[in-house]
């Protein structure tokens, strides 16, 4: 049954209640609390379920203007916010929105001539919305959006319930700026501090300004400031002094005083309308280091770059970006994102990911750069935030090509493959002569053993073993050849169900040995799981072999280590002479006698070339009777 129009208008008073009762709420919460994610995320929540809709979503405007990226939201996958980015230009609804004082409603995104949607919306079957911009048009923060994947007409109302939300944000931004900023005045009183009136005059000077600008200690209250620094009449002193005055904007900058003083000040100048408060103190000693660091960076090949933690401006590239990207370091200084123009297309959106995660997060990233004269050259950057003595934070990178070492590898690839062809094709060749051989061993057995005696069949039998263990050293050298020819990609493994199938599969060896396998919870890694199958069962293989005379005691465990995930596989056995770790790893390679112990020889060096292919190392640690430990690294799978 329809409802009714006096119904239809309770409904909409109802949802105006609502909406306002939320602002409301949201206003206070920005009153009360200095936890800005926490108040976004509140926002985005209210909105959502206020208007009914799937998504909502805070976008943050990134230095330089041309992305944002989700902040905070709800509806959307977990791994999409503080992640995700979106283009800021005028084809997408943020870029659109960030010029637009009033709401935008969308009624259907995929028939919308003013914008196109973004993979953000569009992957997530965005149909209908509102955004509207954090801010001003001037002064933009970022952008409020909600959606929804119904069709909706959006009303009058709930553009101005979603604008009321943002306007709330863009408040509690513009107050806790404003903290921050009387904050660090107010940390600045034990600097060197004096105020001048409208006119120039010294009002005020606290201890440490006397102490270091009164020279004749008589005092400086009443006197003109450029009466008391006439050497400063025309210098920067008073060209940021003016400008502060006349703006009624802070300025921040640093100087250097000549003698008497001869040192460097940092000076920070608040203006009001009856004056000017000046903060400063001496940086000479990092004026100093800095010089010294500059003449460092600008003498090594590798490129240091230092940027600002909140802003990620440049404050410094040493030259070797000139010579190693072919382009002039200053167009960074203007515009900090222009470096990705000339990033590899494959590479560019990884690596602006990465970066933009900076400084929250160390960055760690190899990619190729294109000069502007086609040369493709490789670079591996590393960045992270760093602070000093004096409390300053910076973000603090530096960038190695490794344009000559990846060609090296390249050669090294190429001829590693023909060394694996070559021990193909002669282990492969190597199998019919000694098919033959066997062949014929087994003949003389079978014909003539009653005639041979017992030396000749204690020869028969020596040479039918050789043969058999030749045999075993062929296949091996075959499977060894093919690990990087004949190797699976490398996935996602779970290397305790791994652990557990290597299990089953020696069975009968752990419990003829009364083997003990214990293990702590293993990881996924990225890898071959046939390949890892193998160094498993090695490893374990050898615990069991090499154990002495008690029953084999193992565990397994594993520590992560940066990007990659340590292994360990320890054993209570008869362990290895120091002098011999290194050579256990060498193809044929053997520290027991056949009588002693059988095997190839090949089981360990099979391991070090698995190892090797998933990017990682393996090595020993171990004493004579006292066991072994046999560690090695593989990559984490992807989160």
């Amino acid at each position: 049954m329809p409802s009714s129009p006096g119904s239809d208008a309770e409904s909409q008073v109802h949802t105006r209640i609502r909406q306002q009762e939320a602002v409301a709420e949201l206003g206070q919460q920005a009153l009360e609390t200095d936890d800005l994610d926490h108040l976004m995320e509140e926002a985005v929540t209210v909105v959502a379920e206020t208007l009914d809709v799937e998504y909502a979503k805070v976008l943050q405007l990134l230095p330089g203007g041309d992305d944002v990226f989700l902040r905070q939201g709800v509806g959307w996958r977990n791994d999409l916010v503080g992640n995700a980015t979106v283009p800021a230009d005028l084809d997408s609804q943020a870029g659109y929105t960030l010029l637009s004082e009033e709401p935008i409603i969308v009624d259907d995104l995929s028939i919308d001539e003013r914008f196109s949607g973004p993979a953000l919306l569009t992957s997530h079957n965005v149909v209908s919305g509102i955004s509207v911009i954090i801010g001003s048009v001037e002064d933009p923060w970022g952008v409020f959006g909600t959606h929804t994947t119904e069709k909706r007409s959006f009303t009058e109302h709930d553009a101005n319930f979603v604008k009321s939300v943002a306007n709330v944000l863009a408040s509690a931004i513009a107050n806790r700026k404003t903290r921050n900023e009387l904050e660090e005045m107010h940390s600045r009183i034990s600097d060197a501090f004096y105020s001048l009136n409208e006119n120039g005059d010294f009002t005020y000077l606290n201890d440490r300004a006397k102490e270091l600008i009164d020279f004749t200690d008589e005092g400086l209250v009443g006197n003109h400031v450029w009466d008391t620094f006439e050497w400063a009449a025309d210098s920067k002193l008073r060209t940021e002094y003016e400008r502060a005055m006349e703006t009624q904007e802070p300025t921040s900058f640093e100087f250097y005083y000549p003698e008497p003083l001869d040192t460097w000040f940092e000076v920070n100048a608040y203006p009001s309308e009856t004056g000017l408060s000046v903060y400063f103190r001496d940086i000479t000693d990092r004026k100093v280091r800095e010089a010294e660091f500059r003449m460092v960076a600008e003498n090594i090949g590798e490129i240091i770059w230092i940027t600002d933690p909140e802003t990620m401006a440049y404050q410094y590239i040493s030259p070797s970006f000139d010579d190693i990207w072919g382009v002039s370091r200053q167009r960074l200084y203007h515009d900090p994102s222009s470096y990705l123009q000339w990033v590899h297309p494959e590479d560019r959106e990884r690596v602006r990911t990465n970066f933009n995660n900076l400084p929250d997060e160390p960055l760690d990233e190899t990619f190729r750069v294109v000069r502007p004269d086609d040369e493709i050259r490789w670079l591996r950057v590393r960045g992270k935030r760093v602070e000093n003595d004096e409390g300053i934070t910076r973000v603090i990178g530096i960038g190695q090509d490794l344009t000559e070492r990846k060609a090296y590898e390249h050669k090294l690839e190429e001829s590693n493959e023909r060394l694996e062809q070559f021990a193909y094709a002669a282990s492969h060749d190597l199998q019919e002569p000694l098919r033959m051989v066997s062949s014929y061993l087994q003949l003389i057995e079978s014909r003539y053993a009653n005639e041979l005696g017992d030396d000749g069949e204690e020869f028969l039998e020596f040479a039918i073993d050789g043969a058999d263990r030749m045999r075993e050293m062929i296949d091996a050298l075959l499977e060894y050849s093919r690990v990087d020819t004949q190797g699976d990609p490398l996935e996602p493994v779970d290397l305790d169900r791994l652990l557990e199938d290597v299990q089953t599969d020696l069975q009968i060896q752990l419990e003829e040995s009364n083997a003990i396998v214990t293990t702590d919870d293993l990881p996924w890694i990225k890898g071959d799981d046939s390949q890892l199958r193998q160094v498993f069962q090695n490893l374990l293989s050898n615990a069991i072999m090499y154990s002495g005379d008690g029953p084999p005691e193992i565990h397994v465990e594993a520590t992560y280590q940066g990007r990659m995930w340590e292994v360990s596989v320890h054993d209570e056995g008869i362990g290895i002479d120091p002098e011999q770790q290194d050579r256990v790893f060498e193809v044929f390679h053997r520290l027991h006698g056949q009588e002693e112990y059988s095997g190839t020889g090949i089981g360990l060096a099979l391991c070090r070339r698995i190892i090797e292919r998933h990017g990682g190392e393996i090595w020993v640690e171990s004493e004579p009777g006292e066991g072994s430990t046999f560690s090695f690294t593989l990559p984490a799978a992807d989160p």
